[in-house]
């Protein structure tokens, strides 16, 4: 997540204004969900996961050769999953302060710019090493930031091409996100230029802790901006997605990637998270390790989304 703030004063910040309510009413119903074919396994969220916040990666950061050995194995996992590349390549290049980089885009379905996509984000980037000498662990990982919502993406992706494949999905893991969000900023008037539409974005961000209200809870950014929240939960049947004071007393919305598309089409476009200010210590810290996450709740997170998705395309229900 790209946001200038100290962690230790925020959560001081949110000692002293109190604990308010964390659930706006969704009319939500409380019963079961749905059941869904093809779960995604706690095992193989562990293992795309630990393959991206791995040493081996050196933080991500972009223009850096650890950026670009995640590109790779990014696009090693669509290729392998069916998803096709949006442009000719799945690599957009574009050249941030002077040095290249790319955001990775993928499609579900058949390119068609006279109909509107679904698209769907997450920032591969991150803040990649320690410049401080003699530290034995200097690999900013970036587990929860933000492999958690790149891992969310990949495997959204696969189970689309495999249960929804005539989809208009785009999937987009964007560059330089943490350097100010410059490669969604790049990117998203590109796409507006080209004539690409967008009906609505879904970015993921820092999914790997449960959130303090419970189990398989996320909170959207810009909640009051749209009834996605309020459509999500009916189609889901549970209160699926929540209300956080904080997103908005802090402006988490305009923080990530989803901002740029909402600027440029002014559609919806919210990015889910699980990280509440409250429960979890490791914001852009060393300890941004896939040991610190809760692998559970991400899966069953990732599984709630997966199937949100899926009912939001086979609904056609109207985000707006």
């Amino acid at each position: 997540m790209k946001a200038r703030f100290n962690y230790r004063l925020l959560v001081g910040l949110v000692v002293l204004i109190g604990c308010k309510a964390t659930n706006l009413p969704t009319n939500a119903p409380t019963t079961a969900p749905l059941s869904f074919s093809t779960p995604i396994t706690v095992a193989e969220t562990e293992r795309i996961i630990s393959a991206l916040a791995s040493d081996q990666m050196e933080g991500r950061e972009f223009g850096t050769k650890g950026f670009d050995l995640a590109a790779d194995w990014v696009v090693g996992y669509l290729k392998d999953a069916g998803v096709k590349p949006f442009f000719r390549d799945y690599r957009d290049t574009v050249v941030i302060q002077k040095m290249q980089t790319a955001n990775i885009l993928g499609l579900i379905g058949t390119r068609d710019d006279a109909k509107e996509y679904i698209l769907l984000g997450a920032h591969l980037d991150h803040i990649g090493k320690s410049r401080t000498k003699n530290q034995i662990d200097s690999v900013y990982n970036g587990a929860n930031d933000n492999a958690s919502g790149v891992t969310a993406v990949l495997q959204i992706a696969a189970h689309l091409q495999t249960e929804r494949p005539t989809a208009n999905v785009i999937v987009a893991l964007f560059t330089a996100e943490e350097s100010g969000l410059l490669g969604s900023e790049y990117l998203a008037p590109r796409m507006k230029k080209l004539g690409i539409k967008i009906k609505y974005m879904i970015n993921f961000e820092m999914i790997g802790k449960a959130m303090i209200t419970g189990p398989d809870r996320v909170y959207i950014t810009g909640y009051t901006k749209s009834n996605f929240a309020q459509v999500s939960n009916e189609l889901l049947g549970i209160p699926f997605v929540q209300y956080l004071p904080e997103e908005k007393e802090y402006e988490l919305f305009k923080r990530s990637d989803n901002y740029a598309f909402y600027t440029t089409y002014g559609v919806p476009c919210h990015t889910i998270s699980t990280f509440d200010f409250k429960n979890y210590t490791y914001y852009h810290e060393l300890g941004d390790e896939v040991r610190a996450l809760d692998l559970k709740n991400m899966n069953a997170v990732i599984n709630s989304s997966k199937n949100l998705v899926v009912r939001l395309i086979d609904s056609g229900s109207v985000i707006e």
